[in-house]
């Protein structure tokens, strides 16, 4: 899918004239007959409707009939009255509108489904993929946001995370909704927050369950055959499990992990016998891609840099196995960490709330992670409010990481070793100017800013994910980065979004009496025999790579600096998580020189 959204503007047919043909297949009209949204669509992935005053195109999974919208359109006099149908329906999808000569874009708030804007002969024209406008505009690579998508763990903090590194090309703020006037102005406006964490567990889980099953329907609603990933977590299964028998056939892929340490393939086969009527399809081990290859054919979405390059072929494996068997849409369960594992910034909200109750918490975290006294309390003392924080953290952005758990807005900033001085100090000033703008977070509850943060790097992935997918002629869905579902996860209590012995409290209490066996493992894959096996194949590849580096002839990296990490020994993947990073940047930065015929 890819789109272009126009004004009720006599420029827009000017525009429309010097667009890509690829991006003219497919034509919405405003009331006007001028052009309104030209792209490229499956026809079962679209949903319009129109009325006297509006029409309105939902592009992506959905759980309304044509019939409904259409019903639902006849008392829109406004864009605002789209607040309410925005609000309502389940699934991952833009919402287009245009209502009475004024255009209302947006997508998610994960930003699985996100809008870019900018100004083409004079007026706003907005698109649901940066290169898209910047194409029409000319417009090159904006070189100083490169040294934010160094940052790890998840690139540049909010809100330079949502800016893109095509000069000219805003991303919408998710929570907002663009609006473009007649004249081509434009403005966004602010329509959605976030729920306050007070619904009990027991009411919680059952929306929760609820918005999940119309997440999964909503995939599978005109589906043929759907796949799903089958892993073995908790997450995965119970997208299974929910989709069985909504389509007239289920697929599920396992990708069988290496290692005596994985177990991921003990509990699939066991929750496999209660799934008999699913087609089950398993990679063994061994039988597909390793790691980090093949990074010669590593072609990423031009939208931005994303950490792909080291699951990028496996993947690929396994979208094409899924596309194989017929399936038109394959879901994954991304997100379902972010949501229902409860981290230590989940306990220092709850002890802010609710002292008493947060103790033996406190004392298990203590306890699970090693904490000693001195620790403890710097993990449950105040955090600064959130402009202040994200100054401070440009203090931190070259001290060495960590590892363990934080508390935070956000996970702590890190700059790689290998990152210039240059790099580090653009770095430095971009945080800088950002937070002496006053930013506020998304809720003034750490807790609830973090997870909607961590659902929005997951939305990122999804996004660069899904232009792999379409290679393969099939659609990737994350119901659990739905916005229903989102807000059904932070409408819990705090207090029972952690357990002693449960590592998902919430999400077994809800997919409970539904999916066996997964809801009480405490046990999570371990990966590393795949690392080591793909490093070791690869290394010397990705070194080339280093030596012949973009971001080394843009100042940026210092590829000797990387060479430790490389040829070096280590206990853990974990110092591969910069690595990860710089290299989505590079292959990204290769991906563009050859689309634009650079050296």
């Amino acid at each position: 899918m890819k789109f272009i959204i126009f004004p009720d503007n006599p420029e827009a047919d000017r525009i429309r004239d010097i667009l890509p043909a690829a991006l003219g297949e497919k034509a919405l009209t405003h009331c006007s007959g001028r052009p309104w949204l030209l792209g490229q669509w499956p026809d079962f992935d679209i949903v319009q409707a129109e009325s006297a005053h509006a029409r309105v195109a939902l592009l992506g999974t959905v759980d309304i009939t044509e019939t409904a919208l259409a019903e639902r359109l006849r008392r829109v006099r406004s864009v605002r009255d789209l607040d309410a149908l925005a609000s309502s329906i389940a699934g991952s999808f833009h919402l287009i509108g245009s209502v009475n000569g004024t255009v209302r874009a947006q997508g998610s708030v994960s930003t699985a489904r996100q809008i870019f804007y900018g100004t083409v002969m004079g007026v706003t024209v907005a698109a649901d993929r940066p290169q898209s406008l910047a194409e029409l505009t000319g417009a090159g690579i904006d070189e100083e946001r490169l040294a934010l998508h160094l940052l790890t763990p998840f690139g540049a903090p909010w809100p330079l995370n949502e800016v893109s590194v095509w000069k000219g090309v805003r991303a919408l703020t998710p929570g907002c909704y663009l609006e473009i006037s007649a004249d081509g102005a434009d403005r966004q406006v602010p329509w959605w927050t976030p729920p306050e964490p007070t619904v009990p567990l027991a009411e919680g889980a059952v929306k929760v369950r609820e918005a999940l099953d119309s997440a999964v329907t909503a995939r599978s609603r005109g589906t043929g055959v759907l796949s799903s990933d089958f892993s073995g977590g908790v997450d995965s299964t119970s997208l299974c499990f929910l989709a069985a028998g909504k389509s007239s056939e289920l697929v599920t892929v396992h990708y069988e992990g290496s290692g005596s340490l994985n177990d991921d393939k003990r509990w699939t086969d066991l929750c496999r016998t209660d799934l008999p009527h699913a087609r089950h399809l398993t990679v063994p081990r061994g039988t597909g891609p390793t790691l980090y290859s093949p990074l010669a054919e590593a072609r990423l979405d031009l939208e931005g840099p994303a950490p792909l390059a080291r699951p990028r072929a496996r993947i690929e494996h396994v979208l094409r196995l899924a596309a194989e068997t017929g399936a038109t849409r394959h879901m994954q369960g991304t997100g379902g960490d972010e949501l229902f594992f409860a981290t230590t910034t989940c306990l220092h909200s709850l002890s802010r709330q609710q002292p008493r109750r947060s103790m033996r918490h406190i004392r298990a975290a203590a306890s699970r992670y090693r904490w000693n006294l001195a620790t403890t309390v710097r993990q449950m003392s105040a955090i600064k409010p959130y402009a202040r924080w994200l100054a401070r953290s440009t203090d931190q952005l070259t001290d060495q990481r960590v590892w363990g758990y934080e508390t935070g807005w956000e996970p702590s900033l890190r700059m790689p070793p290998w990152a210039t001085e240059e790099a580090v100090l653009t770095a430095r000033r971009l945080i800088r100017e950002a937070a002496a703008a006053g930013p506020d977070p998304f809720s003034p509850l750490p807790v609830q800013h973090e997870m909607i943060r961590a659902i929005q790097a997951n939305g990122w992935i999804i996004r660069g994910v899904s232009r792999i997918a379409e290679q393969f002629g099939i659609l990737l869905e994350a119901p659990y980065t739905d916005d229903r579902v989102l807000e059904a996860a932070l409408s819990i209590r705090l207090e029972d979004r952690i357990s002693p012995t449960h590592m998902k409290p919430v999400l077994a209490t809800a997919m409970r009496g539904l999916v066996p066996h997964v809801l009480d493992r405490q046990t999570k894959a371990d990966g590393s025999t795949d690392f080591y096996e793909g490093l070791r194949r690869h290394r010397h590849e990705l070194w080339a790579m280093c030596e012949d580096s973009h971001l080394a002839r843009m100042g940026l990296i210092d590829p000797e600096a990387i060479r430790p990490v490389l040829f070096g020994e280590h206990a853990d993947a974990r110092p591969f998580m910069p690595f990860d990073s710089t290299l989505g940047v590079e292959l990204w930065l290769r991906s563009t020189a050859d689309r634009e015929g650079a050296p």
